[in-house]
């Protein structure tokens, strides 16, 4: 539509012969063109396209009021073509830049009314006071962006572990409570969860050091991602636990699926050690409530544990059979 709009303008420009405002319309024109080339086709980020549109536009603009030079009176179309101008800088620019730059704009436009032989005072104290309300509204909104952003980044940080890069137990939790109520409407097809614990890790900080140890803490989920290749969501529980959740529809699908984590040990990037580790496994039919899934969960592992470490185990007993 703009670049419909800007060949309209260009074409009635060059027919009436008002030469004037061809440049002003052609930078636009071209502007109208690129945008949808550099997010479509070269895949620019929104943020990477504000520093060319607002070069441009002021451009254009500027050009605009060059040619108010050759007339007696600065006309009200031009007070709107500043605050636009000037909107956009408070829009696309930092306050840093679009505060300093409008004032000088106000500046020099002012200087430019005030030349010519008739012209508005009044009008142009209110521009002045319109700039001002328009610099007012666009400090309040980034400052509200600005505590969003905050918040937002906060929260975010407030969910993940910074160690490893995963979510933590709070996310994590939030996320399994979030995940049971879509079970129990009906709108999650199941899962299964698995409580897994480095054995021997006290051993690894122990003889190689906390630097090495916490290496392979960040290096086990992408090894465990790699190994399972599945629907899942690792967290890192605490210390050397994780807890991971697999998307999962039956009770078949979950035994291939942990089968592939059983005795089967972790082989992480070079120079760091092999780890293996035990773990428990629960359905989640298997209990009423999240804290029942993992308190089941835990009682596994430590059956697992009890029986020599490095296996998984679906019940609390001697078998390792699949609850069904």
């Amino acid at each position: 539509m703009s670049v419909a709009a800007h060949v309209v303008l260009l074409t009635e420009s060059v027919t009436s012969r008002a030469w004037v405002n061809v440049g002003s319309f052609l930078l636009g024109l071209l502007l109208s063109v690129w945008i949808p080339v550099a997010l479509v086709s070269l895949r620019w980020p929104t943020a990477r396209l504000n520093l060319p549109i607002v070069v441009a536009v002021t451009l254009s603009t500027l050009g605009e009021f060059i040619a108010l030079l050759q007339v007696p009176e600065v006309r009200t179309g031009s007070y709107l073509s500043f605050l636009i101008m000037v909107a956009l800088w408070f829009g696309l620019l930092p306050l840093r830049l679009s505060v300093p730059a409008s004032v000088m704009g106000f500046v020099g436009f002012a200087l430019l009314v005030a030349s010519r032989p008739v012209h508005d005072l009044n009008l142009l104290a209110y521009l002045g006071c319109t700039t001002v309300v328009i610099a007012m509204a666009s400090s309040f909104g980034q400052q509200i962006t600005t505590v969003q952003e905050e918040a937002m980044t906060f929260q975010q940080e407030s969910l993940t572990d910074p160690l490893t890069g995963l979510p933590n137990r709070r996310g994590m939790l939030e996320y399994l409570h979030a995940t049971h109520a879509r079970l129990l409407r009906g709108e999650h097809p199941g899962f299964t969860l698995v409580l897994l614990d480095l054995d021997h890790f006290k051993l690894v900080n122990d003889t190689r050091g906390h630097m090495v140890g916490d290496a392979v803490l960040r290096a086990l989920g992408p090894a465990v991602r790699q190994l399972l290749r599945s629907d899942m969501m690792l967290c890192r529980w605490g210390g050397e636990e994780f807890l991971l959740l697999i998307t999962c529809t039956t009770a078949q699908q979950a035994q291939a699926i942990t089968g592939r984590l059983n005795g089967v040990p972790l082989r992480l990037p070079d120079p760091l050690p092999e780890v293996t580790f035990s773990a428990g496994a629960v359905l989640a039919h298997e209990a009423d409530s999240v804290a029942g899934l993992l308190d089941l969960a835990d009682r596994r592992l430590y059956a697992a544990k009890r029986a020599g470490r490095r296996q998984l185990r679906w019940d609390t007993q001697g078998g390792s059979s699949l609850v069904n």
